[in-house]
C-alpha cells in the first residue's frame, strides 16, 4: 500500500501524470506531446513491437504481419510507408489490448516522419 497523497484543487486539476516511452499524455483535455524519436528508431521500435505481436497471432495474420512488415523499406517517406503502416496497425488494433504497443509504434513511426 502506497502512502502518496495527491491533493487537488481547482477547475482542470490533473493530480500526477507520469509517462515513460512515446506517445502523447492526455490529461485534463490538454495534450502534452512527448518528443517524437527520429526514424530509424521509430522503426526499430515498431519492429520489436510487431516481434512481440507475432506469438499472439493465428497463422495467417502472422503470415499478413509479417508481409507488411517487408514492406518498410527505412529509406522511404511517409507516403510510402503509410500503406504498410495502416495494414500493420490494422491488424494489431483487431487483436485487442496486446496489439496496443504496435498501434502506438505505428503512431509514434508517423510523427517521426512529420506530415
Amino acid at each position: 500500500m502506497s502512502s502518496d497523497q495527491i491533493h487537488q484543487y481547482g477547475a482542470g486539476s490533473i493530480g500526477t501524470a507520469n509517462h515513460s516511452g512515446s506517445g502523447d499524455i492526455v490529461a485534463g483535455g490538454k495534450t502534452v506531446n512527448a518528443a517524437p524519436a527520429a526514424p530509424a528508431t521509430a522503426l526499430d521500435d515498431l519492429l520489436a513491437a510487431i516481434e512481440g505481436l507475432r506469438t499472439h497471432l493465428d497463422d495467417t495474420r502472422r503470415a499478413e504481419l509479417d508481409a507488411a512488415a517487408a514492406d518498410l523499406d527505412p529509406g522511404a517517406g511517409r507516403a510510402e510507408l503509410e500503406g504498410p503502416l495502416t495494414r500493420i496497425a490494422g491488424i494489431a488494433a483487431l487483436v485487442g489490448a496486446v496489439g496496443g504497443p504496435v498501434v502506438a509504434a505505428v503512431q509514434a513511426l508517423l510523427a517521426a516522419l512529420g506530415a
